[in-house]
């Protein structure tokens, strides 16, 4: 069978982010007998729009594959004077649904010839035209930005409230109308979907109208860590200085325990509620850090969310929250295997992957009580709610004994065993293959 697959999400903003690490971990972790009895056409952005080269980050070993680039999208290029450019953004805004709709602009009928199925794992960017020989699969995330319009995508009504104009009102509901459109075209152009949760599937089900018999459920994975021990890596923090935050090289003091924090900095994450309940047990007297880890994570003023960054610069032991930014695997692991507890305050998740993570290196998890974590973790980690709940969870783990401590490391490590990488490569290739 041959297999065409978009690798333009590692070329952009989403390489190390949730979908590129989907996509890398699909890749890398096919059966052998996979990568014998398929061919691949992997199809990319020219040099000129992306210098980053998708392959490095993936295991080609006994892959038969073929690199095709892509052509140019159309689109309006030209600029006019003022207000008319609105006319141009309007235009391509059209071309891009006509796009995710009807098929893949940036492809030539020429190099599909060939393809038997393609798969996208970027459920807004197009999937390609050529007909009904070919296959197409799109992989669903989420639809967090519609569901929790509050803190996403406004309606009309929400920003009337928060004293928009008629006019700024309704340039954002037409934001989260072309949000839905655009979700709804690539779905009717898509032959099968996947979605990587029951309750990612039930959302895309009940608020647009997708049968269920069009997508499969097929939960993420991770790759179970060997048990060898490692030494610190060398690791980085952000530091304040006269001249903003800089990057220094940090060493961590393995007797002081500290609490982890892996993400973004969305407000569905409270992690104001996280900061507000390690402020209260700092104050008891509880000798504790917080290490913050991800993109956004170099120091309070670099964080956009208003509430996470007024809780961080009201706290009176800033000087014991550690920001560190982006990790490298390495780095991300060791924190995993030697925090105290892993603690992930997010009322709503697609999946959850760094819950089931942190649990396949036998760290304590810490969360609130979303459905797709308990989807995923079950009983496997302690559930809470609000900084009160945190404090007495946090609490709870720094008093349980070594006997307890272990009983609860060995449990996450059973339920993160159920989702390993290479069963869902396996489950995606299946449903990409499907007739």
């Amino acid at each position: 069978m041959t297999i065409g697959i978009d690798l333009s999400p590692l070329q952009g903003p989403h390489r190390l982010r949730g979908i590129g690490s989907v996509l890398i971990n699909f890749i890398n972790c096919l059966p052998p007998e996979a990568r014998e009895t398929n061919k691949f056409i992997f199809y990319t952005l020219p040099e000129s729009f992306s210098d980053a080269d998708p392959l490095e980050l993936l295991d080609l070993t006994g892959l038969t594959y073929e690199i095709r680039q892509f052509g140019q999208q159309r689109k309006l290029r030209r600029r006019l004077p003022g207000k008319l450019n609105l006319i141009i953004s309007l235009i391509n805004q059209l071309v891009r649904l006509f796009d995710l709709r009807f098929g893949d602009s940036r492809i030539k009928r020429a190099n599909l010839q060939d393809l038997d199925a393609y798969f996208q794992v970027d459920p807004l960017q197009p999937l390609p035209a050529g007909g009904k020989k070919i296959r197409r699969i799109l992989m669903l995330h989420d639809l967090i930005p519609y569901i929790l319009e509050k803190d996403y995508l406004w309606t009309y009504a929400t920003a009337r409230g928060h004293g928009y104009s008629r006019k700024a009102a309704l340039r954002v509901q037409m934001h989260r109308n072309l949000y839905t459109l655009s979700y709804r075209a690539a779905i009717k152009h898509a032959d099968h979907m996947i979605a990587n949760s029951k309750l990612t599937k039930n959302d895309f089900v009940s608020y647009l109208g997708v049968k269920p018999s069009r997508i499969t459920v097929t939960h993420l994975g991770v790759t179970m860590p060997d048990n060898a021990k490692t030494s610190q890596p060398p690791n980085h923090v952000y530091r304040s200085t006269s001249w903003g935050y800089r990057r220094e090289t940090h060493h961590f003091d393995t007797n002081t325990p500290f609490l982890l924090f892996v993400g973004g900095a969305d407000r569905r994450r409270k992690l104001e509620d996280l900061v507000t309940a390690f402020n209260h047990l700092r104050a008891q007297g509880v000798v504790l850090k917080l290490v913050l880890v991800g993109d956004s994570m170099q120091g309070p003023m670099n964080i956009a969310t208003v509430e996470i960054q007024d809780a961080l610069k009201k706290s009176s032991y800033l000087e014991d929250i550690i920001f560190m930014g982006f990790v490298n695997e390495e780095q991300r692991n060791w924190l995993y295997k030697h925090a105290l507890a892993f603690v992930y305050p997010s009322v709503y998740e697609g999946f959850g992957l760094p819950v089931l993570e942190a649990l396949s290196y036998g760290c304590p998890v810490l969360c609130y009580p979303n459905r797709a974590t308990k989807e995923v973790a079950a009983q496997a980690v302690l559930y809470e709610y609000g900084s009160k709940g945190l404090m007495n969870g946090i609490k709870n783990i720094l008093n349980m004994s070594e006997e307890e401590r272990r009983a609860m490391s060995t449990v996450g490590i059973n339920q993160a065993s159920h989702f390993e990488w290479s069963a869902t490569a396996a489950n995606i290739l299946r449903a990409i293959q499907a007739a």
